[in-house]
C-alpha cells in the first residue's frame, strides 16, 4: 500500500510551497481569522495577558486595517491550504522627531488603557504598551522618506521550522528594494522572529 504524505512530511519539498504576494482582496478575510484566532493566540503579549480571541477582536481589525488590505502582503500555500503570511505595507507620511525614545519612553499605561480604546481591559493594555513601543521611531531614521513596515509574520506551529518564516523575509526585501524604499521596520513580538530579522541580512536594504 502506499503511503500518503502528511502536511508536515510535503513541506520539506520546497516546491510544494507557494507564495501568492498581493492578493488581499481574496484572502483578507480569512487572513484576519487567523490573526485573531491563530496569530493573537501565539503572541507572547497576548498569552502573558491571557486575553481571548473575543477579547482582543476588535484590537486587532483596528491594528492590521492597512497591513491585511496591504498588495505587499505574501501568504504562503501547501496546497489549497494558507499556512503562513507576512503583512507588510509602504508609509510615505513620515513626520520628523526629535524626542529620543530611549529617553521618554514611559511605562506608565494607567491613563492610555482608562480610555477604553477597545472596550475591554486586556486589549487596551496591549494596544496601550504597543504604541508605546512604536511611538517617534523616526527618530531614528531622519532621512527616512519612504518606509517598508513588516507589520506581522505568522506560520502555523505545526509547519514552523521549515524555513518559510525566512522565506516571507527575504521575499519581504525584495518587495522593499523593488519599491525603493530607504528602510525596513519591524517590531517583532517574540524571539523567533527577532532571530530571523537578525539572521536575514540585519534588514539591511
Amino acid at each position: 500500500m502506499k503511503s500518503v504524505k502528511s502536511d508536515t512530511e510535503m513541506i520539506k519539498d520546497d516546491e510544494n510551497v507557494r507564495f501568492v504576494i498581493g492578493e488581499m482582496n481574496k484572502y483578507s478575510e480569512m487572513v484576519m481569522k487567523m490573526i485573531i484566532w491563530e496569530y493573537s493566540q501565539e503572541a507572547p503579549i497576548t498569552k502573558a495577558i491571557g486575553a481571548s480571541p473575543e477579547e482582543i477582536r476588535d484590537m486587532r481589525l483596528d491594528a492590521c486595517k492597512e497591513s491585511v488590505n496591504s498588495p505587499l502582503s505574501i501568504l504562503a500555500f501547501l496546497g489549497d491550504k494558507c499556512i503562513g503570511w507576512v503583512l507588510n505595507y509602504i508609509k510615505t507620511n513620515i513626520k520628523k522627531c526629535d524626542e529620543d525614545p530611549n529617553l521618554s519612553f514611559n511605562n506608565d499605561f494607567t491613563e492610555r488603557i482608562a480610555e477604553n480604546k477597545y472596550g475591554n481591559l486586556k486589549a487596551n493594555r496591549i494596544g496601550a504598551i504597543s504604541d508605546e513601543i512604536t511611538k517617534n521611531f523616526t527618530y531614528f531614521i531622519p532621512k527616512c522618506k519612504k518606509l517598508f513596515v513588516l507589520h506581522i509574520i505568522f506560520v502555523q506551529p505545526a509547519f514552523g521550522g521549515n524555513g518559510i518564516a525566512t522565506k516571507l523575509t527575504e521575499k519581504s526585501i525584495e518587495l522593499a528594494r523593488k519599491n525603493q524604499c530607504d528602510y525596513i521596520m519591524s517590531v517583532p513580538s517574540n524571539i523567533k522572529s527577532a532571530h530571523i530579522f537578525k539572521k536575514v541580512q540585519n534588514f539591511v536594504i
